[in-house]
């Protein structure tokens, strides 16, 4: 059930914002402005705002009269709406839990700009971890528009004290702690120690605060221990990661190429233990199951893989089975499996279009071929979910994104993927994806899947070692003076390099 709501005036925020600041879309993996999740739709009772063209995708003629509209595409005006109950909940996770836990514990936090991840440790073994969204993912999705919330010192405030609050609670429901190490990115951590973003938001591009130090955090938080960071968008996160592949085994073997996938692509060319070059790009939120039509981070009841049978697509569910009273939703890494199996069975065509597709089974999986408001879609069969071509299309830029980094990296160290000792997959990928699935939809070339593992959350796994191992922060603070930063974005065939990569194939 849903619930009728007034909602004052909010300047400058959009509805969808002054909502959620409200109590609204709480644990909901929103795309905060992008039109596309829909997750935020309201019914106007008062008069309803013109429909925009994301809105006539996303809603039937018959709810668009109605009043129905995404929250997130208009102003925080005066209004009477209805409220549905959100259709997607990320639940929050503990996964490993002692309930006898001593007073002498340190608290490690991997900051994301989708997730937050924490563990609470004892001599570096963890005794008690979880995750959740971000709390603070209402108010942007991906690293841009958090940045531009932030940009007003109050604003940035109530950014911070989502997560520190957040952190003040699980403190108290668990004992307190000796050490605070939070891992992030450089604008996750900038917005939570509630510095300046300016030199974050438009280029040239400048760190509000090196890291490598101790910062002061509200809500009756002890002072956080925050990695260096290596560039402006290639942070303490990333510090953790290479801390992780050094101080853990197996011990990562140069050179190497090291991926961290969330919606900020960062990527280390590690060439000797003296040497790194280092870039970062933009991915979006897509790996992270956020902003996709049928979207969901990873988490009980998502479906994180598809197989073809002859009855159809045949699911994977996290946790083998759906979880009650939530709509199913596909992870980032389900819909790349997606991708693969309809790639392989010619449903999908390299450039991303839907086909008639190659074996009986795959032409009976492509009758299923429908339209929504107009924009073809594929049904797939299980619990009302659907591939609409706009996801197809997100998947494809975060492969094309993916690609120019790794080959222009390998270009400006004079190598070839085949140089490779390993390539090593951190972030949201990094947990949960299908090597071969990469090489199906061209993220790697096929050479490259025998050196390619997934070491999962590389971050939080190095903020553990950070907390306890002085060793490695001796190691973590001599990083930056060893890696050199590739500008990606800056160079002047940057747009028809990424172009040309909008296909499901690796290019060179």
């Amino acid at each position: 059930m849903g619930k009728k709501i007034k909602t004052p005036p909010a300047a400058g925020l959009n509805m969808a914002q002054a909502l959620f600041l409200n109590g609204a879309f709480q644990g909901v993996p929103l795309c905060s402005g992008m039109g596309r999740c829909g997750l935020c739709k309201v019914r106007f009772e008062s008069e309803p705002p013109q429909p925009r063209k994301e809105e006539l995708q996303k809603f039937s003629p018959a709810e668009i009269e109605s009043g129905w509209r995404l929250s997130c595409l208009h102003p925080a005006q005066a209004a009477e709406i209805f409220l549905p109950k959100p259709e997607r909940v990320v639940p929050r996770v503990s996964d490993k839990f002692s309930s006898e836990l001593p007073d002498n514990l340190a608290l490690a936090v991997d900051l994301g700009t989708t997730g937050l991840h924490w563990a609470f440790t004892l001599d570096g073994e963890t005794v008690k971890s979880g995750q959740e969204l971000n709390p603070q993912i209402g108010l942007g999705s991906e690293v841009m528009s958090r940045l531009a919330f932030a940009a007003e010192p109050r604003q940035r405030k109530t950014l911070s004290s989502l997560v520190t609050e957040r952190l003040s609670t699980i403190i108290a429901e668990t004992g307190p702690i000796k050490e605070l190490v939070v891992s992030g990115n450089p604008s996750m951590t900038s917005i939570l120690a509630q510095d300046d973003v300016q030199g974050l938001c438009r280029a040239p591009y400048s760190l509000p605060h090196k890291g490598g130090e101790k910062v002061s955090l509200d809500a009756g938080l002890p002072e956080a221990y925050i990695p260096p960071h290596l560039a402006p968008f290639v942070g303490a996160d990333i510090t953790a990661g290479i801390v992780a592949l050094n101080f853990s085994e197996p011990k990562a073997q140069p050179p190497y190429l090291f991926a961290d996938l969330g919606t900020n692509g960062e990527f280390v060319l590690c060439l000797s233990e003296d040497k790194y070059i280092v870039c970062s790009v933009p991915m979006g939120p897509a790996l992270e199951g956020v902003g996709m039509s049928n979207g969901r981070t990873a988490g009980p009841g998502a479906v994180s893989a598809f197989n073809l049978t002859p009855l159809g697509l045949s699911p994977s569910l996290i946790g083998a089975e759906k979880v009650e009273q939530q709509k199913p939703g596909i992870t980032g890494t389900g819909y790349l499996s997606l991708c693969s199996v309809l790639l392989k069975s010619g449903v999908l065509t390299r450039e991303g279009q839907f086909a008639a597709g190659g074996t009986p089974f795959a032409a009976k999986l492509a009758d299923k071929m429908t339209e929504i408001n107009g924009t073809p879609a594929l049904d797939l069969g299980y619990e009302g979910l659907t591939l609409p071509a706009s996801d197809v299309e997100e998947i494809l830029k975060v492969k094309a994104a993916f690609n120019l980094a790794m080959s222009a990296l390998l270009d400006a160290a004079g190598l070839s993927p085949a140089d490779l000792k390993e390539l090593i997959l951190g972030g949201a990928m990094g947990q949960h994806v299908n090597i071969n699935d990469l090489v199906a939809t061209g993220f790697i070339p096929a050479g490259s899947a025998s050196i390619t593992r997934a070491a999962g959350n590389t971050s939080l796994t190095g903020s553990i070692i950070l907390t306890h191992n002085q060793q490695a922060r001796d190691f973590a603070a001599g990083l930056p003076g060893r890696s050199k930063v590739l500008e990606l974005a800056g160079s002047s065939d940057f747009g028809q390099k990424y172009l040309e990569r909008m296909i499901f194939k690796y290019v060179y």
